[in-house]
């Protein structure tokens, strides 16, 4: 058989389709990925309890609000921010409330992104039993011996007392803890500065007070 130009010429044409098609079918093929999730928005988290459900009109009342679909980062109110807020799991958050005039309040969750839960009226504060404080004198001599009086119903261990210049701020004259003590009585020196003083009872080792004496004159 005679091979001429054309008939090699196709001969090699048909090799190289073969070998082109050969190496075709030894190249993997890259895997087909997934497109990325997209991210879901937190949804609206239900309130369906407060615990305790009084709180205090003097003081900070640590709360657990239990519920569902809590995520963290989120927030509390219970007609004011609560402080403290820790979300333990999607069903549990525990909370600080703090002090705030008596009434009923609604308890309100919010998730990151704003959807939120409420639950109506689940909150009340409570008035305390009054809290006094009381300075033996209205008016003393500069250093000269005094005391001070209080009452408090409710009394916690962190609670103090503590003269201030009147309507100003601590400068470290007096305190002492009431040790939480429902009622009692401090002896101790007046300041040595003249000027107008009071005294003020002040809860969980704060600067907040709940009670104030009418004022003393030290002279």
């Amino acid at each position: 058989m005679t091979i001429t130009r054309n008939s090699y010429r196709g001969m090699w044409l048909l090799a190289f389709a073969i070998g082109v098609a050969a190496c075709e079918g030894r190249s993997p093929t890259a895997p087909t990925q997934p497109p990325p999730a997209k991210p879901v928005a937190p949804g609206a988290p239900g309130v369906t309890a407060i615990s305790p459900s009084t709180g205090s009109t003097a003081r900070p009342t640590p709360v657990t609000i239990t519920g569902t679909g809590f995520v963290p980062g989120a927030t509390v109110t219970v007609d004011a921010v609560a402080k403290s807020v820790t979300v333990v799991n999607s069903t549990t958050i525990t909370a600080m409330v703090l002090a705030h005039a008596a009434g009923p309040a609604d308890v309100v969750v919010t998730n990151p992104g704003g959807l939120r839960g409420t639950l109506t009226a689940a909150f009340t504060y409570a008035f305390d039993e009054l809290f006094t404080v009381t300075a033996s004198s209205e008016t003393v001599d500069a250093g000269a011996e005094m005391s001070v009086s209080w009452t408090a119903p409710s009394a916690q261990p962190g609670d103090w007392i503590a003269v201030f210049p009147v309507g100003g701020r601590y400068d470290d004259d007096w305190w002492n803890h009431t040790n939480g003590a429902t009622s009692g009585t401090h002896t101790l020196r007046a300041p040595t500065r003249p000027g107008q003083y009071e005294f003020r009872y002040l809860v969980d080792d704060d600067f907040s007070d709940v009670a104030r004496s009418r004022p003393v004159t030290v002279r």
